[in-house]
């Protein structure tokens, strides 16, 4: 391992460990099971169902930026690309994404593209929520849904780019994918994706915690936008709950509802993007 991969699982460990660090001093792990005991059987299912269902939306979604269409195959790579992106840091998962693609005989070109376009719509249908969220929380009702609507229309600047490429296989790969249809699908399925995840992070919460969705929607999509940045806790834990804390302080709501939240709505996206992993890898296993 040289000396860049060792500083950065160095920084990675800090940031756990001084997140801990708070954690311990603001809340106390002592409060953690109490809070956790407050979750119902029936809450945990519901939440773990429509955490699933965003899964199959994303799945769905690669049939309209990839050559592939086998529902199943993309579903792997759908779940084994999540589940590393979450385990791994600085984003060092999504080599699976192209790892995967390339044992299905997928031209690096095409993997490129449809990762580039499936990542810009993840990011504006993420930001078109939060506006919407923030903007309707704030009373803006108008505004958010402006912001929701023409937020997709920044994607004529890839267009634009794309165009002023002139390698054959994007050339070809522009006429065959890039078009109104495939475009619109691959919004709104970006939208469903988040929402469905959001509707199981919203969910998760004891209702102790009088969290309203508006601000839970604000919260999780605050923290899903720390994925992006260069710096990253094991498993995103830290800079994850850092997003999703910031917000809720700033709308008041009290510190240890809030670090309590962050923590508990990570723990549900790690322990279900491990389970659904292990599932299918063991289903797999047994066919082999």
């Amino acid at each position: 391992m040289n000396k860049t991969k060792l500083l950065k699982l160095f920084i990675s460990a800090l940031v756990t460990v001084l997140f801990f660090y708070f954690f311990q001093r603001i809340v106390g792990f002592d409060k953690v099971l109490k809070f956790f005991s407050l979750l119902t059987l029936n809450q945990i299912l519901a939440a773990f169902v429509l955490y699933l269902i965003s899964y199959i939306a994303r799945t769905v979604r690669w049939q309209y930026t990839l050559s592939i269409k086998d529902f199943y195959k993309l579903f792997k790579l759908t779940v084994y690309n999540t589940f590393f992106n979450i385990i791994l840091p600085f984003r060092t998962g999504e080599v699976s994404f192209f790892y995967m693609l390339k044992k299905e005989n997928i031209h690096i070109v095409e993997s490129t593209m449809s990762f580039i376009i499936t990542r810009f719509f993840d990011g504006i249908s993420l930001l078109g929520l939060f506006l919407w969220a923030y903007l309707t929380y704030k009373g803006f009702y108008i505004l958010g849904i402006l912001a929701f609507i023409f937020l997709p229309f920044s994607f004529f600047v890839l267009l634009i780019i794309f165009r002023f490429i002139k390698h054959e296989k994007v050339k070809e790969y522009y006429k065959g994918m890039v078009n109104f249809r495939n475009i619109v699908m691959v919004y709104a399925l970006s939208i469903l994706t988040w929402l469905f995840k959001f509707s199981a992070f919203y969910i998760i919460l004891p209702k102790e915690t009088k969290i309203t969705l508006l601000e839970s929607v604000m919260a999780s999509s605050l923290a899903d936008l720390t994925t992006v940045l260069p710096i990253h806790g094991l498993a995103g834990i830290g800079t994850y709950e850092t997003g999703y804390i910031s917000i809720l302080i700033f709308l008041n709501v009290p510190k240890e509802v809030a670090f309590l939240s962050a923590f508990l709505v990570h723990m549900f996206i790690i322990v279900s993007s491990s389970f659904i992993a292990a599932t299918l890898y063991l289903i797999n296993f047994k066919k082999i």
